[in-house]
């Protein structure tokens, strides 16, 4: 062999090596993904399990169980970068579900930074608040219960992460005009018409699609903003709600798949479900048209294999806390405990996957604060930005200026750090989110 031959087979070799190393590099760094599911039902023969949502049920424990409860993981890796996303059929989350979660799966790196908790905000499932303030409006607090539901989260991660395969991410959103109306309209309605205002409601239904390198659906994220309360106070009985309709349905037009619910702003947001006189049929209806609409987005959602991921958290100190002018009497009662428990500090966390920005809010934004805040991510570069209501905490609703001024039930029975809190939020989560930006 020649010495130009030589060198020539050396060049080679080097380039091998090279494309071989950067293909290795590509995978490494590609996005991989897996899902789990937990059924979290507290079992109410053995449990006295009352049930948050409505403080007319005045703590009484459920009879029973119309359909279960459940919480759906998905577990993402790029690289070195891990998160969690666990949707979850329960009112709302707390410091101590979440910090229990975290510590049993702390051997896979969870934390409060990268695991994601989002509840559903059903009205039908089990009071969970250590805190005496919400004790008495939805009952007494059994730890057995929050042990038992988060032991089987945290085995549901580790399935979920035992189970990872390299994944395609895709997203896409629809209107889906006429199945929500705003709530609050109604409210002080000559000053609001005296100022040229209008009812605010956004029926968007956005869908994020993972699957396979070959093409097989593995997880469908649905977000849409609407209360879960077509069942009222009557009921008596755990359900996860329509959400739990539309998940199970999902599931059903895509085998194999795992279907997660992500509230949004739905502070405000109310479902239109009026073509039954049964709550249940009125519930199986909405959700599975709900079901029928996410199924044809998903369909046409192309994946493609190089989504990255991150996650962005702060827990800044929140307003101090102020009850709203003219409803003294109504907190009267439990304004001490109020006080004692409500926190004083706020999560507020965020999670890139591709395109999409789950923005996580602590309790029950209406939609114009939602709305601030994806204007606020757009505006810095985030391509589809999403708030997240009811995420790993629960600070009550979360409206703006306007609003606190107009009063109502929002305001009056369920905020609790005064009118700005909805800006101090937006701005708070604009400044954080440019945190991923950076990466």
């Amino acid at each position: 062999m020649s010495l130009y031959e030589i060198r020539i087979a050396g060049y080679s070799r080097g380039i091998v090596c090279f494309l071989f190393l950067l293909l290795i590099s590509v995978y490494m760094s590609a996005l991989e993904i897996g899902t789990g599911v937990a059924n979290i039902t507290p079992d109410v023969t053995t449990y006295k399990v009352p049930m948050a949502g409505y403080g007319a049920r005045m703590g009484r424990p459920s009879t029973g169980v119309h359909d279960a409860l459940h919480a759906k993981v998905l577990y993402l890796i790029e690289g070195k970068k891990r998160i969690a996303l666990i949707t979850a059929d329960l009112r709302s989350s707390t410091p101590e579900f979440k910090e229990q979660i975290v510590n049993k799966t702390a051997d896979l790196g969870m934390t409060l930074e990268n695991l994601f908790l989002a509840a559903s905000h059903t009205h039908d499932g089990p009071s969970m608040y250590p805190e005496k303030f919400w004790q008495m409006q939805f009952g007494k607090y059994d730890p057995a219960i929050v042990d038992i539901m988060t032991t089987a989260i945290a085995k549901a991660i580790h399935e979920a992460a035992s189970s990872t395969q390299p994944a395609r991410m895709g997203c896409a959103a629809m209107s889906s005009d006429g199945l929500t109306r705003n709530r609050r309209w109604g409210y002080d309605t000559d000053k609001r018409e005296a100022a040229g205002e209008s009812p605010v409601v956004e029926p968007r239904l956005t869908v994020l699609r993972f699957d396979s390198l070959n093409g097989e659906c593995l997880a469908l994220a649905v977000h849409f903003a609407a209360h879960p309360t077509i069942l009222d106070a009557d009921n008596m009985l755990l359900s996860a709600e329509w959400p739990g309709v539309l998940q199970r349905e999902l599931e059903q037009k895509f085998p194999g798949s795992r279907a997660l619910y992500l509230n949004g702003a739905e502070g405000d947001q109310s479902p239109v479900a009026d073509e039954s006189a049964d709550d249940f049929d009125r519930m199986e209806i909405y959700g599975k048209k709900l079901a029928a609409l996410a199924a044809d987005l998903a369909a046409t959602i192309e994946t493609k294999p190089d989504a990255s991921i991150g996650f962005a958290y702060k827990a800044p100190d929140l307003p101090s806390l102020t009850f709203p002018e003219g409803s003294e009497r109504k907190y009267q009662a439990y304004a001490k405990a109020a006080q004692d428990a409500l926190p004083k500090q706020v999560p507020l966390q965020v999670l890139r996957i591709g395109p999409v920005a789950l923005a996580g809010l602590p309790g029950e934004p209406i939609m114009e604060v939602g709305q601030a805040v994806e204007k606020k991510l757009k505006e810095i570069g985030i391509e589809h930005p999403l708030a997240v209501g009811l995420a790993n905490d629960y600070i009550g609703y979360i409206v703006n200026e306007k609003e606190y001024a107009h009063g109502g039930y929002e305001v009056e029975s369920r905020s609790y750090y005064g009118p700005g809190l909805g800006t101090f939020l937006v701005e708070q989560i604009q400044g954080i989110s440019k945190l991923l930006l950076k990466e």
